[in-house]
């Protein structure tokens, strides 16, 4: 179940040489991300023919928050690193907020054209428009695709594919911009974390 949840996070790198860029949807994908400060709504999740929902939530910057309603999990971001948090063993796994694709979302300033971020596919469809995301010059590691509704223009889904080719679907219902999260919203509750040196840490 973690190494699902951790890879639903994770953006890799993977080089697509026939692939068709539109800039004028990277344009638009960029103008809505940098529009919108704070987002809250329901998601359901895909991975390994298993079904999962929710409830998903980020503030810009750097904050997210997945609260599964079947799993003794959250997934929450303070703004620096990302947060697994199993409440049935009251443990956490942590990893850099920068190596993952809600990272790439939540940025103070979202560059899809030229930061670190590189789009190497695009799609145009009636209702919704795609672009396909990796990190640079981190080659065959893996991409993310973000799905956006056109009209108006608003995420409704992601689909990360990792290094063994296992993909994780995230569809998005019901999102309403919001920034009024509570204080602590984005910061986990007590919890125990496995010490690297042996025994157990308390933080609250």
């Amino acid at each position: 179940m973690k190494k699902i949840l951790l890879s639903l996070f994770f953006v890799f790198n993977i080089f697509t040489a026939s692939a068709s860029v539109d800039k004028n949807l990277i344009v638009s994908a960029e103008k809505y991300l940098n529009s919108i400060s704070g987002l809250d709504g329901e998601f359901t999740q895909i991975a390994n023919g298993k079904q999962e929902q929710g409830h998903f939530s980020m503030l810009r910057p750097g904050r997210v928050r997945l609260d599964y309603k079947n799993a003794p999990i959250q997934l929450i971001s303070d703004g620096k690193d990302l947060y697994f948090y199993d409440k049935s063993l009251d443990q956490i796994t942590t990893v850099p907020l920068t190596s993952t694709p809600a990272g790439i979302l939540v940025r103070k300033k979202i560059d899809l054209q030229n930061a670190d971020i590189k789009v190497i596919e695009t799609s145009d469809d009636k209702n919704t428009f795609s672009l396909k995301m990796v990190l640079r010059d981190k080659e065959g590691l893996g991409n993310m695709l973000v799905v956006f509704d056109k009209k108006p223009v608003k995420l409704n889904s992601w689909s990360v594919v990792d290094a063994t080719s296992a993909t994780t679907d995230v569809s998005f219902n019901g999102l309403k911009t919001k920034t009024d999260f509570g204080k602590n919203y984005f910061q986990l509750s007590r919890h125990k974390t496995v010490s690297t040196n042996g025994g157990d840490d308390f933080y609250d």
